[in-house]
């Protein structure tokens, strides 16, 4: 891959009542923080009741990816009136979210799954949510606060993330003095 370019990509739609975020390569840091960012912007203005993440194009995940989602899970689940998926999830991919146990707190269904959700979203044209990777300190803010989720839905994660939350604590002291 060459400088200047980024596979990973996230393009959002609205269908009706429903929020549609397709991710397109790896769910990865680099496009989490424009994902939350915009789940959030979907409860604050109540412009869709129902949240899906549309996972068949996406090709793997990383830690802080499926932190992120498992938080954004919690969110929703504590706001009435709103619904949560992850849709068109591969056997790869689900194999990820039991390893860290984010299977536990998100709702998802199979590509192999007939799923009326994943009828309803085919994403024709949508923005793509361009990750800003300017500031250092929101996407280590980010950064931490997944994988201190994925402490918290699977205390068996602190022994795999216990150096990886270090250092982000870390960073995010030396960021914020800046």
């Amino acid at each position: 891959m060459g400088l200047g370019t980024n596979s990973d990509n996230l393009t959002a739609a609205y269908i009706d009542d429903i929020a549609v975020i397709r991710v397109e390569g790896r769910g990865s840091f680099k496009v989490s923080p424009s994902m939350k960012q915009f789940i959030h912007q979907v409860i604050e203005k109540k412009s869709a009741n129902r949240i899906l993440i549309d996972m068949s194009d996406c090709s793997g995940m990383d830690s802080t990816f499926m932190g992120v989602i498992a938080g954004l899970a919690c969110l929703v689940k504590s706001k009435p009136g709103f619904n949560f998926k992850l849709i068109n999830l591969s056997d790869k991919n689900k194999k990820l979210l039991v390893t860290l146990g984010v299977d536990r707190v998100v709702d998802y269904s199979l590509a192999s799954e007939k799923d009326a959700d994943a009828d309803a979203c085919a994403i024709c044209g949508g923005k793509s949510l361009d990750a800003d990777l300017s500031n250092k300190l929101d996407a280590a803010k980010t950064t931490l606060e997944a994988h201190e989720t994925l402490v918290d839905i699977n205390p068996e994660n602190y022994s795999k993330f216990k150096s990886v939350l270090e250092f982000l604590e870390d960073d995010v002291r030396s960021l914020s003095n800046e």
